[in-house]
Parts: structure tokens; C-alpha cells; sequence
């Protein structure tokens, strides 16, 4: 193991220590640094406080600039909105109609956001943003009290600037907030696991079975399932089953559950068959078989870690070797914060991209510790041309989705619908991005910052740039995904005393957008598979919160309602479907206005 501490590190922490020893007086001596390691260190806090600085602008900087992308952030953010309309904090409702396929305390976080700070894009981001900078907290300092500020600092960066973590901090999503409970779990573990201090010991596992309860309160077992299949293993390799011993696991079950059981009790009270439902099907049944059709191939999160840890994906190859030749402890229980969940969710039957998040900030302090082991002597020793590699990727992905704008023939039809008309802006960023990729080379070839301070600048330059360009693609490119823009156009007219209703499709992001106070009626067949995107509301068809009426509607239901309904209705359909809806449903209706493909239309 290569050991990254300077001298004034060393010194800082024998004072430290030595203040810890009763009756101990200060050590003259050791106050008298000299002058190039006092210049190191705050050298390293400088860095440390502009990097901490840079991912705050990544990360909230414009954060509620993008439209609320359909289905998942609009969903999420609808039941925040909708815990506050019904007052109830117990089900989660969307449409007002109860939806348990998810537990409560992620639509609490947005919430109390919407409660403090107003109802908006932004605020309904906020808890996975913040929960982004606490993972990165928590790596930072993490790396930094077992392998020196260096292997921190690069560990920081690189999850800050992989592409997935960089995206779930910007979107109303679970995973985000699910990433830091089980990553704070799996740091306390390891932290009590090595600590001598009993009292050190007792916090961290308070800290453990408090990350371990919100993260099931989060997204039900997982948040268990996970940080404890790597507890396991990593005593079975480790042969350290006498940790067990030191983690207080009775009153930790105990604190475990009296923090758990409550919600889940009272959930179950509401929506009778509630837990049934929640750990058989959405857990069991999604995990064992393809009813949700979401079965992808054995390989596909080797595909996700590809894209998701884009632009250090570069770096793994060396990273696996460095594993392979130079195995400690630390990295044995990194190695299996990462493999561990890659392989339950291979084998699961129920496979999405974000499933995998959890694995980021290992692989990011795994990374770190391998960059950081480039610099032993305090410049790179003839491997700088690895640190170009990521540099590489970056310009090659801006020039690629730049690319639609001279060649859209390499685009299929549905690939160039997804990528924003900005080629020629794009096209000019990542020429400057590699005239800075050639300077930055030039400048090392030539002796300049090839210590790591330099190079770490210049991996801040280039990558920070990217993921900067990157928030505004996704900003041009969201509300193609979105219900915005139509929730705009005919937001003249729908007025608060009309009835919404919508014919054989449903975007939650209208009942965001439009504000609604009362359900959308939904016009539909019966019988599939999910209602309202979920199959616990097509299952159990439960009831509408009381005194907000019916909201599912057949076609004979919907006719007799649409002639005797006192309110102006206002039916959303999409132009395609104006002629079977006629056809199927045969009232008379009069059309309003025409927007984004879909028809606006009324009593005649």
C-alpha cells in the first residue's frame, strides 16, 4: 500500500493525538513546520475548498432549468405535491389515488422542499442534489482519513464528474438519496469494523443502523439487502468474523426496527393487503420473475458501468490491475461494495440503469487510490498519458452529439429526436475543449504541471467543462421528455372550475404543470397491466383520497359523466385518436385549440 501523507500531515497528527493523552502539554517543537510543507498543506486545503466549491456550481447551479422529465421525476415530484394538497403523510398518492409501489420517505424530502421553499422544478431536485454533495462528503472524507488528502481529492472529482452520478443529482429520482444512505452504512461498518476508541465505535454504529433504516425507508429491503451483502462477504474474504462482536447487533436490530416498522405498520392500516403486496410482488416477484418486463441481458450493467462512469471508464482496465497486483484491506471492501451489487442485479429479472448507483463511490475512492498511487514521488513516473484518456473521452462525446448537426444521416430517426439542435455550439465547445486538452499536453511535454497539483487542474478544466455542457443538453433536451410545454399551451383553458380528463394516455407532469387541485379524469380500457404507470393502482384499483370522486372512467361511465356533468370538461387526447374516439365513446365534442399533437376539446 502506498501510504500518501507529507511530513506536515504526520506532525498534525501526532499533535492530535498527543492533545488526546491525559495530562498532556503542547510539544514545542512541533509547531515549527517548515516552510515547504506548511506551503503543501495549505496548498491541499486550497484545492480542497475550490473543488468543494466547483461541484456546488455542478450540481445546483440552473438545477431547476430543465422541464420535469416523464415518467419518473414528474411522478415523484406530483406525490410530494400532492402529500401537501391532501395533508396525509402516510400513502402517497398521484392523481389522488393511493400509489404504494415505493415507501414514503423520499416524497417527504421533497415535501418539506416544497413546504420551505415553493413548489417548483428546483425545489422538487433539491434532496437528490443535496444528497449528491453528502456522497461527496462522505467519499472526501472517508479517503482521506485512511489514504492521505490526494486519494480523496481525486476520488471527489470522479464521482462528482461520472455521468450517471452526475445525472441522478440532477433529477426527482430515489436513487440519489437510496446511493448515500447505503454508502454512509458501508462507511460506518468499515469504521467501526477498524476502530479501537469504544465510544468511536458505539457512533458509528448509531450512524450504521440509522443509514440502514432510512435507506429501507427509502426503497424498502434493498436498502438492507445491499450494504449487508457486503458486509458479509467482506468478513468471510477478510476472516474478521470477530467484528461481529463490536457492532452492537441486538440493540442495533432493535433501533433498526423502531425506526422501520412504524411507517410500514401504519401504511398497512390505511391500505389493508399493503405489505403483502410490497415485499412479495414488488420485491420477490420483481426480482424472481419478468412480470414487469424489465429482463435485459446478463451483461447489461457491465453496458450501464460503461456509460455511467463515462469519462473514467478509461482508467478501469488499470485500476482492475492495480487491484490484482496491490490487494490491502481497503481495497478488498471497496472490491466488494462494487462487485456485490453488480451481480444481485444481474441476476434479477428487474433491471434499470440506476439500479447500479449505489456502486459509484466506491469505485470512485478505488480510482482515486489509483491516480494517486501515479504520483509517489510527487510527479508522474512516465504513466501521464493515462490521465489523458478521460480528457479524450470528454471531447469525443461533445464532438459526437455535435455531430448530428453535420451528418444527421448517423442518426436513426428516434436517436435524433433525443439529441438537442445545438451541433454548432456543441461543435465549438469541444474544439475549445481539445485546444485545452492540447495545451495541457503541450505543457507537460515541455515540464509544466506534471506534478499533481497541475495535472489535477488540468482534470478539473477539462472534466468540469464537459459536465457543465452536459446540464445544458439536458436542459434543451428535456422538454421533449416533458409535459411542460403542452401543460403551457392549454393552461388558458383549463380553468380551476373545468373537469381535466385525458383519453387513453396519461403524463403526470399535466397535474404538475397545470397545477390541478381535483383527480384528471382517466378515459381507458380495463384490464392492464399498470394504472397510472403503477401495478399495485391496476391490481387493488383502490379508492380516490375522500371527497375528490371518481378518477377511472370505462368508456359508458365516461359518456353518461360527459352529459351529466355540471362542469365544463376539458378532454386531453392526442390528434391521432380523435377519430376512435368517436368511434368508441360517440359523444359530440366541439375542439378548443390544437398543441404539440394533441387536441383540446369540450361540450359542444
Amino acid at each position: 500500500m502506498v501510504l500518501q501523507i507529507n511530513r506536515a500531515q504526520v506532525i498534525l497528527l501526532a499533535k492530535n493525538r498527543f492533545r488526546e493523552l491525559p495530562g498532556s502539554r503542547p510539544i514545542e517543537h512541533l509547531t515549527s513546520l517548515p516552510p515547504d510543507s506548511v506551503s503543501s498543506l495549505r496548498s491541499d486545503r486550497r484545492i480542497s475548498w475550490v473543488l468543494g466549491l466547483i461541484c456546488l456550481g455542478l450540481f445546483f447551479a440552473n438545477l431547476g432549468g430543465a422541464a420535469l422529465f416523464e415518467p419518473d421525476e414528474a411522478r415523484n415530484a406530483e406525490k410530494a405535491r400532492e402529500i401537501l394538497l391532501l395533508n396525509d403523510w402516510v400513502t402517497p398518492h398521484e392523481n389522488f389515488v393511493p400509489v404504494l409501489d415505493k415507501p414514503m420517505f423520499f416524497y417527504w424530502l421533497v415535501a418539506v422542499s416544497f413546504k420551505l421553499f415553493g413548489v417548483s422544478e428546483w425545489a422538487a431536485r433539491l434532496p437528490s442534489a443535496l444528497a449528491a454533495l453528502g456522497c461527496l462528503l462522505l467519499v472526501f472524507r472517508f479517503a482521506d482519513r485512511r489514504w492521505g488528502r490526494w486519494v480523496a481529492l481525486w476520488s471527489a472529482l470522479i464521482l462528482a464528474t461520472s455521468v450517471e452520478f452526475f445525472l441522478l443529482a440532477r433529477l426527482v429520482i430515489i436513487e440519489m438519496s437510496l446511493t448515500l444512505f447505503i454508502s454512509l452504512a458501508l462507511c460506518a461498518f468499515y469504521a467501526a469494523a477498524h476502530s479501537e476508541d469504544g465510544r468511536t465505535r458505539k457512533l458509528q454504529c448509531l450512524v450504521l443502523y440509522s443509514a440502514l433504516s432510512a435507506g429501507t425507508l427509502i426503497k424498502g429491503l434493498v436498502g438492507l439487502i445491499i450494504p449487508g451483502m457486503v458486509c458479509f462477504f467482506y468478513l468471510l474474504l477478510s476472516r474478521r468474523w470477530f467484528v461481529l462482536r463490536r457492532l452492537h447487533l441486538l440493540p442495533g436490530a432493535v433501533g433498526y426496527l423502531a425506526l422501520v416498522v412504524p411507517w410500514y405498520l401504519w401504511a398497512e392500516a390505511r391500505n389493508p393487503g399493503y405489505l403483502r403486496y410490497y415485499f412479495w410482488d414488488e420485491h420477490f416477484i420483481r426480482y424472481l420473475t419478468d412480470e414487469f418486463n424489465r429482463s435485459k441481458d446478463w451483461y447489461y450493467f457491465s453496458g450501464v458501468l460503461a456509460l455511467g462512469f463515462a469519462p473514467w471508464t478509461a482508467l478501469l482496465p488499470f485500476t482492475v490491475h492495480r487491484l490484482w497486483r496491490d490487494l490491502d484491506d481497503g481495497d478488498l471492501f471497496l472490491a466488494v461494495w462494487v462487485v456485490l451489487p453488480m451481480v444481485f442485479f444481474s441476476a434479477s429479472y428487474s433491471q434499470l440503469p440506476h439500479y447500479i448507483s449505489p456502486i459509484f463511490p466506491a469505485l470512485a475512492v478505488v480510482m482515486g487510490r489509483t491516480i494517486a498511487a501515479l504520483f509517489q514521488n510527487g510527479t508522474i513516473n512516465g504513466k501521464r498519458w493515462l490521465l489523458y484518456l478521460p480528457w479524450a473521452v470528454t471531447a469525443v462525446a461533445i464532438l459526437g452529439i455535435a455531430s448530428r448537426a453535420f451528418w444527421p444521416a448517423l442518426f436513426s430517426g428516434e436517436l435524433q429526436k433525443k439529441i438537442p439542435d445545438s451541433g454548432y455550439f456543441l461543435a465549438s465547445c469541444g474544439l475549445a475543449l481539445i485546444l485545452l486538452h492540447v495545451v495541457c499536453i503541450a505543457a507537460n511535454a515541455k515540464g509544466f504541471w506534471q506534478d499533481q497539483l497541475g495535472m489535477f487542474n488540468c482534470s478539473i478544466a477539462s472534466t468540469i467543462t464537459f459536465f457543465f455542457l452536459l446540464a445544458l443538453l439536458i436542459e434543451t433536451g428535456s422538454y421533449r421528455r416533458s409535459a411542460k410545454v403542452l401543460a403551457r399551451n392549454v393552461f388558458p383553458a383549463v380553468s380551476r372550475e373545468s373537469q381535466f380528463a385525458n383519453y387513453n394516455f396519461y403524463m403526470t407532469g399535466l397535474l404538475f404543470y397545470l397545477d390541478l387541485d381535483r383527480p384528471m379524469w382517466v378515459v381507458a380500457e380495463r384490464g392492464k397491466a399498470t394504472s397510472l404507470g403503477s401495478p399495485y393502482v391496476a391490481r387493488f384499483q383502490p379508492a380516490p383520497a375522500p371527497g375528490y370522486g371518481k378518477v377511472f372512467f370505462t368508456y359508458e361511465e365516461f359518456r353518461k359523466a360527459w352529459d351529466s356533468e355540471e362542469r365544463p370538461i376539458r378532454l386531453l387526447l392526442n390528434v391521432k385518436m380523435v377519430s376512435r374516439f368517436n368511434d368508441t365513446v360517440g359523444v359530440l365534442t366541439k375542439e378548443l385549440l390544437r398543441a404539440d399533437g394533441f387536441v383540446l376539446a369540450t361540450k359542444p
